[in-house]
């Protein structure tokens, strides 16, 4: 389990309250500074501090349009989104149009310029902007980049920095991370100690299902190309970077939503948000989670061919210290501007994902329990929300018990092939390409280190002959968890800090093909070879607890897997005076048991289904006071803000 220390940044002391988006409600300023007027959208917290200033920050994917030029109608329903829901900064992550037209930019420019007054948008090149000129480029994006903001010499608004409130956000336009190191290295070590959020925009994701830089600039690079030899040198400082200064990674290109943790070689890791799409087609999974680095932690992709794409909207809500991030879509039919708007007319908005973390946290990584029980484990392979003791930096204590992860999701991905050019790749042979991919991509299969996501996740084929290749199979894969324990320092309505515990209940065993067609998670295998035992069986149908819907929308405050908290009592507090309460949607402090109903033996693991004996059979929940550790412990199904408060 990884620990972070709190950061020294303006919020890191506050005693901070999180607004979360639940419900869509009009406020904020247009010039990219926090807000802290009425109407603040709420959720199952606390009311946002009105002394503590609130960021929005919403990513705006790519919106290239085909014939079109710009998709007008996803972009124009995300930026409606984000203005009812009081976003102050977009972050517009490329491919802005398709072409680099000056015709095209004009169309872009006309929609982004309605909500220049209501937000701040930032915007930086994908791979289809610089088709065009530097000067169109230009033209379109002065007038949106504050005058503020540090420019990258040479490179000015192309790669550039700012500072709103609490945030440091680094954009980096396609094709110049990979020259970029100095640059973002320098604007995190000048800014980063006095901010407590690091995002970094880019267009390409770090490692992506269907692009990504590691496997193009690295496994599949060459001699010749400057970025990829940049890249390649600059890819262990960018994760360790990253990872130690707990940077936010978006991106774009991919054109479906993805999140997963990057870990640089100590295990330490980094959030990377692929945004989704805004645009009139989605893309297939090809290459899937990257687990010699990566943990992909949530999965959608919308094809075309399914006859519907997704619009992806996210938003983080950043307070202090807190944030907490949601991410919606709403599927839709358009394929061009002149079909008009159809269903994104009045969008249908679903949350999809979701997570809070504090800049005080422990996290683990929770593997789902697909898992085989007879192999070794690698030292990671565990599917138990059970965790090591956090602290707060105040000294308050809290683990989880007790708990497996048993709603979970899947997908599929597409085979792929792929071969070296001796002389001109990085590979001298399709050998030293598929070495490089179990070097950067992959794990190799081995009896002590099985790789859960295929036994042979890629091969050499056809050996010796004019058709030699390397395949990367088509698997199946599980996503993981990253559970975390967050602390809030304590407000005057509790008595201990405030324990918020995030991504348990974010996954209810979804199964979807490369292309976004829903599989039954409980009625198919998974494809040959993806079992995780060394074998050519494919995953089991799994048997999903009651609670997992098998639907991709979230409610507000949804349940998941039952778990067991312990949060011990603070030092010099009184259990008789205190009880373990978790905070409402109202942003009231509801006891989880009344003193009735509250055990006075230790936790056992027969209690993650049964009440104690000293508790009469009409409590609801499973609660106890362990006098011997002086900790309260709880079963719980919903995660959420927990705290030792007054009876």
């Amino acid at each position: 389990m990884s620990i972070r220390i709190a950061k020294t940044g303006r919020g890191a002391a506050a005693a901070l309250a999180l607004a979360v988006l639940s419900t869509l409600a009009a406020c904020g300023g247009g010039d990219g500074s926090a807000s802290t007027g009425p109407g603040t959208p709420t959720g199952p917290s606390t009311p946002t501090d009105p002394v503590t200033p609130t960021l929005r920050v919403g990513i705006l994917p790519d919106t290239q349009g085909g014939d079109s030029g710009v998709a007008l109608h996803p972009m124009k329903a995300i930026l409606d989104l984000y203005a009812k829901s009081g976003v102050n900064v977009v972050l517009a992550v490329g491919d802005l149009v398709e072409n680099g037209t000056p015709a095209e930019y004009v169309l872009w420019r006309g929609l982004a310029e309605q909500y220049k007054g209501r937000m701040t948008i930032l915007p930086i090149m994908g791979n289809h902007d610089p088709k065009g000129i530097d000067q169109d480029w230009y033209d379109t994006v002065e007038g949106f980049i504050p005058t503020d903001a540090w420019h990258m010499p040479g490179s000015a608004y192309k790669n550039y920095a700012l500072v709103r409130d609490n945030v440091l956000f680094i954009n980096i336009s396609y094709g110049w991370l990979e020259r970029a190191y100095d640059f973002v290295e320098g604007m995190v070590k000048e800014h980063g100690g006095k901010v407590d959020h690091i995002i970094l925009q880019t267009h390409n994701s770090f490692a992506g299902n269907r692009y990504g830089l590691v496997r193009e600039n690295i496994v599949d690079g060459s001699l010749a190309i400057v970025n990829d030899t940049k890249f390649r040198e600059a890819y262990d400082k960018y994760r360790k970077l990253f990872a130690e200064h707990d940077v936010i990674y978006v991106s774009g290109h991919e054109h479906h939503y993805a999140r997963s943790l990057i870990r640089d070689d100590s295990d330490l890791g980094f959030q990377q948000i692929i945004s989704g799409d805004a645009a009139y087609k989605g893309y297939e999974t090809r290459f899937g989670e990257h687990e010699r680095i990566q943990s992909v932690l949530m999965h959608k992709v919308q094809h075309e061919d399914t006859g519907f794409v997704d619009a992806n909207a996210s938003i983080f809500t950043i307070q202090g210290g807190m944030l907490d991030y949601r991410s919606y879509f709403a599927t839709h039919s358009v394929t061009r501007n002149e079909d008009g708007p159809k269903e994104l007319a009045t969008p249908q908005w679903k949350l999809l994902d979701r997570f809070v973390r504090s800049t005080q946290r422990c996290e683990k990584v929770v593997f789902p329990g697909s898992v085989p029980a007879d192999i070794q484990r690698n030292s990671a392979y565990d599917p138990s929300y059970r965790t090591s003791y956090c602290a707060s930096a105040s000294g308050h204590r809290a683990r989880l018990l007790d708990g497996t992860n048993r709603s979970f999701n899947r997908y599929d991905t597409r085979t792929r092939g792929m071969s070296a050019t001796p002389g001109y790749s990085y590979a001298g042979s399709n050998m030293e390409m598929l070495s490089m991919m179990y070097r950067y991509m992959f794990i190799s299969d081995e009896s002590f280190s099985r790789n859960l996501n295929n036994s042979q996740r890629a091969r050499l084929v056809n050996e010796g002959t004019g058709d030699e290749e390397i395949e990367v199979r088509a698997t199946t894969i599980d996503l993981k968890k990253l559970v975390a324990l967050n602390w809030q320092e304590r407000g005057k309505d509790t008595v201990s800090d405030v324990l918020w515990i995030s991504g348990i209940a974010g996954q209810t065993g979804t199964y979807i093909d490369p292309w976004g067609r829903a599989k039954d998670i409980t009625a198919t295998t998974g494809l040959p070879g993806s079992y995780g035992d060394g074998s050519e069986s494919g995953k089991l149908p799994v048997q999903l607890p009651a609670h997992a819907t098998r639907q991709w929308e979230l409610s507000a405050d949804q349940g998941g897997d039952t778990y067991v908290l312990e949060f011990a009592l603070p030092s010099g507090a009184d259990a008789t005076a205190t009880t373990l309460a978790r905070r409402d949607a109202d942003g009231k402090w509801v006891a989880l048991a009344s003193a009735a109903c509250i055990s006075k033996q230790p936790y056992q693991a027969a209690f993650l289904t049964a009440l104690p004996a000293d508790v009469d059979a009409s409590c609801a929940v499973a609660v106890g006071y362990d006098a011997t550790k002086s900790a309260y412990w709880a079963r719980v199904d919903k995660e959420g803000a927990f705290a030792v408060v007054a009876r």
